[in-house]
């Protein structure tokens, strides 16, 4: 079969799954950490859209940490505001690596990125903006060695 007659079919098997990685996210951001340190007082806050409140979400935080990061764990405390104000606080920790010191993320050169499940089935209550604020809540006031905090929401199975 003569190599342009497989342009086509190729082209449009590559377009279809490229298109598809991303179906589920209804919001994906990050934002880069200044010198890699992320201080205590730095919330880094990101706004959802949500019109579809007759769908359930999952809410993923997505943290990149150098393969130095220090510590195995990190705690996270997260402010949620809904259109009409009302406000969640909630204070969460996440294992970076387990006992051994083997990483839960996924290695890409010296950066470990990590995708953490935050909120399952979650169903928003009105249409509008949603604001997520993350700050760490570690013990050290600078935090060094992390490269991006994000957070993702998608659509629940």
């Amino acid at each position: 079969m003569p190599i342009k007659n497989l342009i086509l079919p190729l082209f449009l098997f590559v377009a279809a799954f490229s298109g598809s990685c991303k179906e589920d996210s209804l919001f994906e951001k990050k934002s880069e950490i200044p010198k890699n340190i992320w201080q205590i007082n730095d919330s880094l806050c990101f706004n959802a859209e949500i019109q579809n409140i007759n769908r359930y979400y999952n809410i993923f935080l997505k943290i990149d940490v150098k393969e130095d990061f220090l510590t195995e764990n990190l705690w996270l405390l997260i402010k949620s505001k809904s259109p009409s104000g009302n406000i969640l606080n909630d204070t969460v920790m996440f294992f970076i690596t387990d006992k051994t010191g083997k990483w839960f993320g996924k290695k890409h050169g010296d950066v470990i990125k990590n995708k953490f499940l935050y909120k399952t089935r979650v169903l928003f209550p009105e249409k509008g903006n949603y604001r997520f604020c993350i700050s760490h809540g570690m013990r050290e006031e600078d935090l060094p060695r992390v490269t991006s905090v994000g957070i993702s929401i998608e659509k629940a199975e």
